[in-house]
Parts: structure tokens; C-alpha cells; sequence
């Protein structure tokens, strides 16, 4: 029968800690009203083993909140290079494919997510705004590599990536209170809707503008 190392022990434990508090958050907790004493209970840990990991709540907090951004990071730039050679709809469909999964399969690290971006603390605000603008400068380089091939006028891909990302988050929102086939029947209209975010991107950079 293997041991497990001190290394393996101590990430176990960490791993533990990180889904207790899941645990609380999915109650309708947040993390600004947790603390690590009412966390050591959930994980069945002495609050003593629970320090030795974390000194204080913001650095549980940001340890998950860190977690949730990267996969939600890792998830998004699944197949990157492949979409961009592919066609425009459907790197599109793709995009909110992965999107549906992330969200399926990390439901209440989003959820965390949305909390913490608009509640009080502004050590989560930042991270999560610095995942978010990140997100944003993968997909419009993204953009860039696509435009540079297949359009002949210079197109704002930062903000056509802004926009697109911003939708996504806004539907992420919404879908965390949706049946999985009322989720299923938006998904065309979230599709419609980032179209309509390249093809009006396209079109300004052509010159169209609502007034002409």
C-alpha cells in the first residue's frame, strides 16, 4: 500500500479546504462572510491545520478565486489555433460550446465569481477584472490573427472582443438560474448576438454608421 509524501499530504489537505468552502458557498454563502474557523469545520480540519495553509480568509478567498479564473482561462483557449484557421461561425459556436462547459462542469466557481466581482473586497475585484482583460486580449488576438487574413480594413479587435466576452458573461449570469433546456434554447440567441458583435465590427471599420 503507498504513502502518501508530506508534499501530496499538504496539497491534499489544501485541495480539501478549497472545496469545503465550496461547499459553504454553494449554501448561498460568500466569501466575505465566511470565516476560518466556520471553514475548518466544513473540511473536518483543526482550525490550527487550516492556518498552516491559509493565514487569513482573503488568501483562502483569493487561492479560489485564482483557481476559478484559471480554469475559466484554460477552458477558453481550448483549440485556439484550430478555430482560428476554421470558419467565423463556427469558431463562434465552439466559443459558446466551451463556455457551456465551463459553466456545466465549474458551476459554482462562476457563481463565485459573480459574487465576488461585485461585492465589497477589492483584492477579488481586481483579479477577477484582470481574468476577465486577459480573456479579452486572447480572443481579440485571436480577432487579429483572423482580420489579417480575411479582412481588408483595419477593425477595432479590442473592442469587438470586449463586447463579445461581456456578452458571454452577462448570458453565464443569467444561464446559473436556467433550466439545462431553457439554457439549451438561448444558446441560438447568444450565437446571433456575438455575430452581430464581428459582423458590426467589420461594418464600422468599413465606413457604415447608424445615421448614413
Amino acid at each position: 500500500m503507498s504513502t502518501l509524501s508530506r508534499a501530496e499530504k499538504k496539497q491534499h489537505t489544501r485541495e480539501r479546504i478549497l472545496l469545503a468552502t465550496l461547499s459553504l458557498i454553494t449554501e448561498g454563502r460568500s466569501l466575505d462572510s465566511l470565516g476560518l474557523r466556520e471553514v475548518a469545520r466544513a473540511a473536518d480540519l483543526a482550525p490550527t491545520s487550516l492556518y498552516n495553509h491559509f493565514p487569513d480568509m482573503e488568501a483562502l478567498g483569493l487561492a479560489l478565486v485564482e483557481q476559478a479564473c484559471t480554469r475559466l482561462r484554460e477552458r477558453m483557449r481550448e483549440g485556439r489555433q484550430a478555430l482560428i484557421k476554421g470558419q467565423a461561425t463556427t469558431a463562434i459556436r465552439s466559443m459558446i460550446e466551451r463556455f457551456i462547459r465551463y459553466l456545466d462542469d465549474h458551476q459554482i466557481e462562476f457563481r463565485l465569481l459573480v459574487r465576488q466581482r461585485l461585492g465589497p473586497s477589492p483584492v477579488y475585484q481586481k483579479r477577477i477584472h484582470r481574468a476577465l482583460q486577459l480573456l479579452v486580449e486572447e480572443l481579440a488576438d485571436d480577432v487579429r490573427q483572423v482580420v489579417a487574413t480575411r479582412v481588408q480594413v483595419p477593425v477595432n479587435v479590442e473592442a469587438e472582443a470586449e463586447a463579445a466576452v461581456a456578452i458571454m458573461f452577462g448570458f453565464g449570469i443569467l444561464a446559473l438560474d436556467m433550466s439545462p433546456d431553457t439554457r439549451a434554447l438561448q444558446l441560438p440567441r447568444l450565437e446571433v448576438q456575438l455575430q452581430m458583435v464581428f459582423l458590426g465590427g467589420r461594418a464600422m471599420a468599413a465606413g457604415m454608421r447608424l445615421d448614413s
